[in-house]
């Protein structure tokens, strides 16, 4: 069979961290790799060395002018929808249209007419599964529960998966979620997210400088969601005589003080918070161990950050995604590098804490397989991965 091509559709402002960054972390080794691919989106008034975008905003405007256009609320639909029929001008029978979050369910039945193959990308789990964990979690600790999960959004989601070929599913537990939602499950593509590696020479770590205590590092929005409250609980329990790092913001819905407090209860002075850190890089040189509490995941991108930087994991198994093992009662072992935990256990996460607060060795020999195993999930091969699994899939 001859080389399909690849369309991306992500028709939004294509800038910043997060999705749009996975998006071209992955898309962009694919060239190099043999597997043409398009990413069309709204605009992207940033770097495109691989040459893989196509912005629906002319890129031979000025960037300045660019992100000035691209953050005019009444353009942004315009761009949309520009993007989306560009892409599907561009599809071509057995062209393989691979749909980001945010795409209207009619360009997918759009590109369908047109003989292109569905390939759905699931960057949380499926919203009924990831809705049943965050409304008990909201139910147990007398929380509202979150509004977005309607009805609308469930028949939506349920939609998007009737119209799909196959789905990239990049954790274990949005594999699970989709098949346990869905009557006539699309093709599961095995993948992952994943991490830039540290430029130079591998980050060794010998134990950290005379008198300074240990620093536990969160990474992450602070949220129901990420565990960041029963993190906290844990944290007053475990009563170390050391410190907490936390790098993100504050969930916008308790952001006040008044919310933040009922939420996160008595905050330590040992706690520091960092907000929003553009060189998350020196973050994690400067700490000695990483903990992520996650009720809810898909692929835990600041999880392979953290291994990539040789830094032991406490996690939960949604916060360790593929990369996660477990160390037994017995220490590491078995090329264990994390401690996991049970979900929403204040009591085991405080035991973790303790655990690796005291365990010098232990924290050593997790955080050295863990930088050992960080390589596999280096951007280059967890593109190489999906390049495989869209290739198979295409075959078939």
């Amino acid at each position: 069979m001859s080389q399909p091509n690849v369309l991306v559709f992500y028709p939004k402002i294509f800038w910043g961290g997060g999705p749009p960054r996975t998006c071209y972390a992955i898309c962009s080794h694919w060239p190099g790799q043999g597997l043409p691919v398009t990413v069309y989106s709204a605009a992207y008034p940033g770097d495109d060395p691989a040459r893989i975008m196509a912005p629906a905003l002319p890129t031979v405007l000025p960037r300045r002018l660019q992100r000035r256009l691209a953050s005019v609320a009444r353009l942004r639909p315009i761009l949309e929808r520009r993007s989306v029929a560009q892409a599907l001008a561009a599809v071509r029978p057995g062209d393989l249209c691979y749909f980001w979050p945010g795409t209207p369910r009619s360009a997918i039945e759009a590109a369908k007419a047109r003989g292109g193959r569905i390939v759905l990308e699931f960057i949380n789990t499926h919203v009924a599964y990831a809705k049943q964990i965050l409304d008990a979690e909201c139910d147990r600790i007398g929380a509202p529960r979150y509004p977005q999960f309607t009805a609308a959004m469930l028949e939506r989601e349920a939609e998007r998966l009737r119209l799909a070929d196959a789905v990239f599913a990049p954790g274990p537990f949005v594999e699970a979620s989709i098949r346990d939602t869905t009557p006539a499950c699309p093709e599961i593509l095995p993948a992952s997210y994943g991490t830039y590696l540290p430029s130079g020479a591998p980050v060794q770590r010998t134990g950290r400088p005379a008198g300074r205590p240990v620093r536990f590092l969160y990474v992450g929005s602070v949220s129901l969601r990420k565990g960041a409250h029963i993190l906290m609980e844990a944290w007053r329990r475990a009563g170390l005589p050391a410190e907490l790092w936390i790098a993100g913001k504050i969930e916008r819905h308790i952001a006040a003080p008044d919310r933040r407090d009922r939420f996160l209860g008595r905050i330590p002075d040992t706690v520091r918070f960092l907000g929003h850190v553009p060189d998350i890089a020196q973050v994690y040189r400067d700490v000695d161990a990483f903990v992520f509490p996650s009720l809810e995941e898909g692929g835990p991108q600041v999880t392979y950050e953290a291994a990539a930087y040789g830094l032991p994991l406490i996690v939960t198994p949604m916060g360790g995604g593929w990369i996660a093992k477990d160390a037994s009662k017995d220490g590491a072992k078995n090329g264990a590098n994390a401690l996991v935990v049970p979900p929403a256990d204040t009591g085991a996460l405080t035991e973790a804490l303790i655990r690796l607060h005291e365990d010098d060795d232990l924290c050593r020999a997790l955080g050295a397989q863990a930088l050992a195993d960080a390589p596999c999930y280096g951007w280059d091969q967890v593109a190489d991965r999906r390049r495989r699994a869209l290739l198979d899939f295409a075959d078939r």
